[in-house]
């Protein structure tokens, strides 16, 4: 009866390590996917340059909405501060584009930080991205 039971956990073994990540069918599995840096992209994470860890952009980010007509999209772009006593840098988290880091170039109560692309600004807890054009592409205000 053991060497039922060794040869039965043996080959459980082998098929769960065979399969890691995904389902007898091929399909990957919710929370098996993990990019080089080790963030689940199906539970929402995703890698912060800036933070030096995985987040997900929802819960530590900052939500700017579209405002430019022709973005011809409803997806929200996101801003993350290291902390939100560290401000000399801003990483910028756009759809479908490689997430960037942007400089401050401002002091005190209003900032700015910007890129040869973009232009971040804040006021009064107020968000707005420009592109170089000085187009606004996204506004949003931070949560209290």
């Amino acid at each position: 009866m053991s060497s039922r039971f060794t040869l039965f956990a043996l080959l459980m073994f082998l098929s769960l390590s065979a399969c890691k990540g995904q389902k007898p069918d091929g399909t990957p599995t919710v929370g098996g996917d993990s990019d080089k840096h080790g963030c689940i992209g199906s539970a929402g994470y995703q890698w912060s340059e800036l933070r030096g860890e995985c987040i997900r952009l929802f819960e530590v980010g900052i939500r700017l909405d579209p405002k430019a007509k022709d973005l011809n999209q409803t997806t929200s772009a996101f801003i993350v501060f290291k902390t939100m006593d560290e401000d000399a840098k801003v990483e910028l988290f756009l759809p479908g584009e490689k997430a960037v880091l942007l400089p401050k170039v401002g002091q005190g109560n209003a900032g700015t930080w910007k890129n040869k692309k973009y232009v971040l600004k804040q006021w009064k807890g107020m968000y707005s991205l420009e592109n170089s054009s000085k187009k606004l592409l996204y506004q949003g205000a931070a949560s209290k």
